[in-house]
């Protein structure tokens, strides 16, 4: 467990410089701010240079497409490639790989907070990247780009086909037959559009920020769904559809050390963070909770007391290896298992029917 604790009466030192108060409490390890922040940068390196993502000092800068929802564990996985960016440039002179930072305005969607002023300042506290912003509802202009086509998503709803993408996607979403249903299909056009907009862009890999307790909360998620079978592809690094990398830099750190860690940092990181509204306090009306709602209500108080469950939610997911289907690489099997999570949202989980 990790929280911003306030430092203890007796004051302890330091459990690894031994010279330092505490500040943080990492999992039953208390630490300085300092090593608490080393900590974390190592946890993201490691993972990093385990996909080998450096390119060798005669190679081209590689270009990552870093996906933000303005949430504490995304922000804080772009501060510390930001850092470890301007620390490698002023030791040899040039920045082994670019950021190209992406944010999915999802406002036609769902209820989502005003994020301009919050892009506009992490824009300025981080000048040396690329950003870009759009609107979930293009996830219909790249349909020539993706291996999932919605349109006949959209053709069930009998709309105008000359509609705006905004209206198509309105309407698409109107005619799922639960909050489950509509947030499956929303995740997965959110992933469908980063993977093609990184193909656009010509990104090598993708770099997401979710944490261990996130990955946690999809590996239940989806196998309460009957999706086991897909959870190698949806919580582990690999290939995406269109043979990008997909990496989680933040898999190895839970959500309530990101949370702490956005807190220390100088400056902290907090007015960067978009105040996320969606589905942490979900309606008392039980048509209104979808399956991810109740996840990270049980993940939530998981964390606090029993960090070690988490993890071993997450390690054993790793340990899970996708079929091996004769003839396909791991694209092809990928874009296999995400049409077939396409093709059977309209039989959602009903949580009514499950309730006691």
């Amino acid at each position: 467990m990790a929280t911003a604790n306030n430092q203890p009466a007796s004051s302890p030192v330091c459990a690894r410089c031994h010279q330092v108060n505490v500040s943080v409490t990492v999992r039953n390890e208390h630490l300085c701010q300092e090593c608490f922040t080393k900590y974390v940068v190592t946890k993201v390196t490691k993972r990093l240079e385990s996909n080998k993502l450096r390119a060798a000092f005669n190679e081209a800068p590689r270009l990552f497409l870093l996906p933000l929802s303005l949430g504490s564990s995304s922000v804080a996985l772009l501060h510390v490639l930001h850092r470890q960016l301007e620390h490698r440039e002023n030791r040899t002179g040039r920045r082994p790989f670019g950021l190209h930072v992406l944010f999915i305005d999802q406002s036609a969607a769902v209820q989502q907070p005003a994020f301009t002023q919050v892009w506009r300042s992490l824009k300025e506290h981080y000048p040396s990247h690329s950003y870009s912003t759009i609107g979930l509802e293009e996830v219909f202009n790249y349909d020539t780009d993706s291996n999932l086509n919605f349109s006949p998503l959209y053709a069930e709803t009998g709309s105008n086909p000359r509609s705006s993408n905004r209206d198509r996607l309105e309407k698409s979403l109107s005619s799922l037959p639960s909050a489950t249903s509509k947030a499956d299909i929303i995740g997965i056009m959110r992933s469908q559009l980063v993977d093609a907009f990184a193909k656009r862009t010509c990104c090598d890999s993708i770099l997401y920020g979710d944490s261990t307790t996130r990955l946690a909360e999809r590996t239940l998620s989806e196998t309460a769904k009957g999706r086991g079978g897909a959870v190698p592809w949806l919580t582990g690094d690999g290939k995406s559809p269109h043979g990008i990398k997909i990496v989680y830099p933040m898999r190895d750190l839970l959500r309530k050390e990101i949370t702490a860690y956005t807190a220390t940092t100088t400056p902290p990181l907090t007015p960067f963070l978009l105040e996320n509204t969606l589905g942490k306090k979900p309606s008392v009306s039980s048509k209104n909770i979808t399956i991810e709602d109740l996840m990270g209500q049980y993940f939530e108080s998981v964390e606090q007391n029993y960090p070690s469950i988490v993890a071993n939610v997450v390690r054993t997911s790793g340990r899970l290896v996708a079929p091996t289907l004769s003839g396909q690489d791991d694209a092809q099997r990928h874009a296999e298992a995400m049409l077939w999570l396409h093709e059977i949202h309209p039989q959602p989980m009903n949580i009514e029917d499950h309730q006691a």
